[in-house]
Formats: C-alpha cells, structure tokens, sequence
C-alpha cells in the first residue's frame, strides 16, 4: 500500500479520509476540497495531516500532505490505522467503509445531512438501510461531529440523541468566482441559445430536486401570468425523455432550455443573467446554489428543504410547501413583477454573504482537532 511523504516529530497525528477528493468537482468533493485547503493553509505546523484514500488521485491537494492508499475493505484498511497509530481520524464522509473498529486514538466525522431519511421515497433500499442501520450506530462511536448547519445539528441531538456540545457547525463557504459581473462579460446565454428573460434553475436532476412541481410552476407562470420567460435547467439530467414529455404535455417545450452540465463560470454567467433563481427542493442539507445566486445579484425563490430556510433567512422567498405548484408559480410570478421586492432580496442576500467563508469553517475545524488532540 503506497504511501508518501514524511512525518513530523512531535506533532499530533491526523488522518483524514479523503474519498470525496477524487471527483472534487462533485458536490461533496468540492467541500472537502475546499475546507481542506483552508486547514491546510491555516495550519501553520500544528498537526502533521495524512489524506488517506483508495486509489491515485489527481487532485493537486494530495501534494500538499502525506497521502495513504488503504484497502477499501474496512477490516483490511482497519488493520493499517492501528500500525499507523493516528491520534486523530476524520472520516468525511460516515458510510460502511468507513474502518472503525479498533482503530486506536480519537474518531470524528462530517455529516452532512439527513435527506434519506426525510424524503425516504426518493432512495433505494440499500441507501435507506445505510442511514436507518449504519449511520446511527456509526455515529454513536464518534467523539465528535461536523456538519454544515444549525439545523442539521439539531437533527442529530434528536435522532440519534448525540451530544450537542459534541458537535460543530463549519458553514460551507463561497467560491469568489461566485459574483456579480458586468453585463458585457455575460455571453453564455448566447452561446446556450437561450432567450433572455430567463428563470434560472441548476442541479443534478433527481426527484428530490422536485422537478415535476418546477416545471407545473413554469406552466402556469406563462399560461397565467403571460411571462415572456424561458425555465433554463442546467445539469446533469435535465434533458431526459421523462422531463421533455412532461414540458410538451405542459405546453412549455419551447420555453424550456437544457444544456446539460455546464463549467463554473458559466453558471456564474447564467446567475448574473437570469431573472430569478428559482430551488424547489425537497431536502438538502444546505442548498449551496441559492448562496451562490445570492453572490451573483440574482433574487432567489426556494423552500424550506430542511436547512434551507436557515441559510437562505430572510434574503429569499420561501414557499413553504415544495410540492405547492400554485404557491411556487405566485412566487416566482412576485419576484418578475415587483422591482422593489427584487431589489430588496438582492441587498438582504449580499449582506448574508460573509456567513459563507471557508476560511472562518476552517478556523472551527482545526479547532475541533485542537480540541480532541488535548482532551
């Protein structure tokens, strides 16, 4: 099993288990990638970090630090932990793999949210049985918790009845691409074909991002508000047969646009353009994409989606039922036709922004280890 790098004498051990970091792009990925490389950056000598994952990445974080390739059994990987003798092991994420049985020195892990087990009808058998079974008896093994909010946290006290003092809130932070941009620098939608105006949604499609309420919303905003609008769904997903079907049976084929994934900066683009940002999810454990529409000056309608309403406050409107499509519709059919709502969402979202910093999430997370090194 290769490993490289050195070790520092005398400083506390910790190992990190990086799987995320291999598709850093990815959701997951892309917040381990980041916290990271803030720790890294704000360590300054204090703990001697091993990234311990299954195979070569390459992510250039990995040059950073010792990096550990470990079996992906857990017995086996198990039995490499206790020669390595850690002091500290962070499991980011919590699954099955994770090798925690008679690993010697203190355990933590991130968790992100909950959402199998709020929206139960959207996963599969297995992924359910990993939250009811794996999760719970995981967890109660950690000396500490990390996730990404309030409400997240409040959750686990009354779940899994875990310590609140036991657990941290690291925010995640804004990428500084995210920003508003002068008009003449926005040429996606152009380049997408899109008809401006536009409303703005962007994820991976799955049913939990509540796809059919969104595009019943978008119908009845053309049918009965007359909105000159195109619905720009971009992501992975969006131009499966199930969705164009449903938007020729609504009458919106024609208004509907989707470009598949797109890069960063062109959802930048397309989020400085767009009219509304529009989030209807069922349940996320943080809804990063309505911050990010927040940071590019574009107004945002959402739902509560579990921790949702907890980061978006008061800088966004929340319909409170996601499957509402009525409620959704008035929503976004507010936000197109009050300049002054519009307005005053966009400043409340700008001055949300320095919630989100990976920076100040780092400075808690080498906290927490500074915490369970000395205890």
């Amino acid at each position: 099993m290769p490993n490289k790098g050195s070790l520092a004498a005398g400083r506390p051990r910790i190992a990190v288990f990086t799987k995320p970091l291999d598709r850093w792009t990815s959701g997951s990925g892309h917040h381990l990638n980041e916290i990271l490389g803030a720790t890294l950056d704000l360590n300054a000598g204090r703990f001697d970090f091993t990234f311990v994952h299954y195979r070569e990445s390459e992510n250039p974080i990995y040059k950073r630090v010792r990096e550990l390739i470990v079996p992906r059994n857990p017995l086996r990987s198990a039995a490499v932990l206790r020669r390595e003798r850690f002091d500290l092991v962070h499991y980011s994420p919590l699954t099955i793999y994770a090798p925690i049985w008679a690993v010697p020195g203190k355990k933590m892990a991130t968790v992100h949210g909950a959402e199998q087990l709020l929206v139960p009808q959207f996963y599969n058998s297995i992924e359910l049985a990993h939250e009811y079974l794996v999760v719970p008896t995981y967890i109660r093994h950690m000396d500490h918790i990390v996730t990404v909010s309030e409400t997240s946290a409040a959750f686990f006290v009354s779940r899994y009845r875990y310590p609140r003092e036991h657990i941290t809130v690291c925010y995640n932070g804004l990428t500084p691409s995210y920003q508003e941009l002068d008009k003449a620098e926005l040429t996606a939608p152009e380049r997408y074909g899109i008809k401006e105006p536009f409303v703005l949604h962007v994820s991976r499609m799955s049913e939990r991002k509540n796809p059919w309420t969104l595009l019943e919303a978008f119908s009845r905003l053309v049918l009965e508000h007359d909105a000159p609008h195109s619905l720009v769904c971009a992501g992975g997903g969006w131009n499966d047969e199930s969705v164009l079907e449903r938007a020729r049976s609504l009458g919106i084929a024609e208004r509907l646009v989707t470009p598949g994934f797109v890069s960063e900066r062109d959802i930048v683009e397309l989020m400085n353009a767009a009219s509304v940002f529009v989030f209807p999810s069922f349940a996320e454990g943080f809804g990063m994409p309505n911050v990010e529409a927040m940071a590019c000056g574009c107004p945002v309608v959402t739902t509560p989606g579990f921790a949702m309403r907890e980061v978006v406050g008061d800088a966004a409107l929340v319909v409170e039922d996601p499957s509402d499509s009525v409620a959704l519709s008035e929503a976004l059919n507010r936000l197109l036709s009050d300049p002054e709502l519009r307005a005053r969402l966009v400043e409340r979202g700008k001055a949300r922004l320095h919630l989100f910093d990976w920076k100040k999430s780092a400075e808690k997370l080498l906290g927490v280890y500074t915490e369970l090194c000395n205890g």
